[in-house]
């Protein structure tokens, strides 16, 4: 993406219209998991187009992207290899897309926290505003993730040309993997909203 890369890397005025996030960027944060409030895990599952597994780390509001495993033509174990090797947390609770229970269940078998996310009607534009709220800085080792928000993108109606709230579902795997991995701090501030204690 030329306009992105002129924006976000090269730091030029540009258009960003119609772009899902815009309150992102990149830093060489710590990718020690202990300085961190909470850590998750996202995965979208995977295999022609590619299998995002993302770590995040959540401190003083702010979302943390600290590393990514994306990799296609990979199957389960092979994924989960590569999981071991670059030392993916098994102590931390994995987000997975909740369409295939069997590839949960091979990870859980492999010893990790995974679960799926509950698919409720308005649930990623729920996300979506989630992560609109908050700042998000990128490790630049994520360099797909990166590549993901600088082209992520509302789809647009073919008439009028207005954006729509719906993103497009195109080189959206990474974004997959975000807003799955902020189901656990999302539910819990929905949790605290409802019982009063968060305005």
């Amino acid at each position: 993406n030329p306009e992105g890369y002129r924006i976000y890397a090269l730091g030029e005025w540009g258009e960003v219209g119609g772009l899902v996030l815009t309150n992102w960027e990149t830093e060489n944060v710590s990718q020690s998991l202990d300085d961190y409030d909470a850590v998750y895990i996202g995965q979208d599952f995977g295999y022609n187009h590619a299998d995002a597994i993302l770590t995040l780390g959540f401190k003083d509001g702010d979302i943390y992207v600290l590393d990514e495993i994306y990799e296609r033509e990979k199957d389960t174990q092979e994924l989960i290899a590569i999981a071991r090797e670059r030392g993916l947390s098994k102590r931390r609770v994995m987000y997975c897309d909740s369409a295939e229970p069997d590839r949960i269940k091979t990870w859980r078998k492999a010893g990790y926290l995974a679960r799926a996310v509950k698919k409720e009607q308005g649930c990623v534009r729920a996300q979506i505003d989630y992560l609109k709220s908050r700042k998000i800085i990128v490790h630049p080792s994520c360099e797909n993730t990166i590549a993901e928000l600088q082209q992520w993108r509302w789809k647009q109606d073919d008439k009028s040309g207005e954006y729509l709230d719906q993103p497009l579902e195109v080189n959206d795997d990474a974004m997959a993997a975000l807003r799955y991995g902020i189901e656990g701090m999302r539910k819990a501030r929905e949790l605290r909203t409802i019982t009063g204690l968060m305005i």
